[in-house]
């Protein structure tokens, strides 16, 4: 998504943080300058700046200086960039795939730079900068980005997998450093001259493969975490991997369990678990999303079918019947 707007999926979550933390999402939202919605729409084109702010003013309001870090637990990288995880995950090692999102992201979004820096004896820096804005601070956004993209890397390499080190250049916040440990392993740096993850040539040199036993691994991680989750969290969480793959992938129960981290079964057993099933999340998104570009855009049928995944635009007028009552061409016909 170029220039300064990103998808508001990079929110998800972050409305549930504000209320445990005993703050107001409103309040948030209108110091930041972001609609209300852009914390319960995933699909949303909001102002990157003002998602910056966001992330700040909710640290601020609820009095939690680790907020962007919390709110990483449970976020995924392919809900937050979409595509461009598509590219990510057919590299062939974990260099490349570094290589790649730092060659792409602005195809994501301009409000960061990522650069991708060889090191000495073959290892490799991953360092973000924030694009120039009337934004002071950005440590919630910047903590909140490397631990994500440190458990995609997880989700290849295994649940135990830590960088060499993680490295910011603001300063050692006060108090415990248990969660950037548990986070990133046992060696976080402050007052850096970069901020980044810095990974090792073993690293940098394993191929991305092994997603089954990554998956295992992580399971144990995912059931610990459950206590933590709310009820309708995991569907939540499928729910907005599948709106950011929809348009450029199958959205398959495969394709998005890869894209958590975790097995197809064992997806389908947390889902179930929570009274949901992967079919019905799917069947609800496109459901939304075939009306949404019936009534805002002038897409054919042909490529609104193609778009949600369906093999020709009879199955899809099934569906939306079913979903509708009415006909696609009714329901365009009647749109205000």
């Amino acid at each position: 998504m170029a220039g300064l707007l990103i998808r508001s999926s990079i929110l998800d979550g972050s409305a549930a943080l504000i209320r445990a933390r005993g703050a107001r999402p409103a309040v948030v939202a209108r110091r930041a300058g972001l609609p209300l919605r852009a914390f319960t729409d995933p699909g949303l084109l909001v102002s990157g700046t003002a998602v910056l702010r966001a992330f700040e003013f909710a640290a601020q309001e609820c009095g939690d200086r680790t907020w962007g870090l919390s709110l990483s637990t449970h976020a995924r990288l392919a809900a937050i960039i979409g595509p461009l995880w598509i590219l990510l995950r057919n590299a062939r090692t974990v260099g490349q795939m570094c290589e790649a999102f730092a060659h792409n992201f602005d195809v994501f979004s301009d409000v960061a730079v990522v650069t991708a820096r060889p090191q000495d004896g073959g290892g490799l820096l991953l360092s973000w900068n924030m694009a120039a804005t009337s934004i002071q601070s950005h440590v919630q956004m910047l903590e909140f980005a490397l631990s994500v993209f440190t458990q995609e890397i997880r989700t290849h390499l295994g649940a135990q997998w830590a960088p060499a080190a993680v490295l910011f250049t603001h300063a050692r916040p006060p108090g415990s450093l248990k969660l950037y440990r548990a986070m990133f392993g046992r060696d976080p740096r402050f007052n850096q001259a970069w901020t980044g993850l810095l990974l090792d040539r073993d690293t940098v040199e394993q191929p991305l493969r092994g997603r089954q036993s990554a998956a295992r691994a992580l399971a144990s991680r995912v059931v610990e975490l459950e206590e933590r989750t709310s009820e309708k969290a995991i569907g939540r969480q499928v729910e907005a991997v599948i709106r950011g793959l929809m348009p450029y992938a199958p959205c398959s129960l495969r394709d998005v369990s890869q894209a958590m981290g975790v097995g197809p079964r064992t997806l389908q057993i947390r889902l179930k678990r929570h009274g949901e099933t992967f079919a019905a999340i799917r069947d609800a998104v496109r459901a939304d999303l075939a009306s949404k570009y019936l009534r805002h855009s002038d897409l054919p049928a042909g490529r609104i079918a193609e778009i949600l995944g369906y093999g020709d635009v009879t199955s899809l007028s099934r569906s939306f019947r079913r979903w509708q009552g009415r006909t696609m061409r009714h329901f365009r016909a009647a749109k205000s």
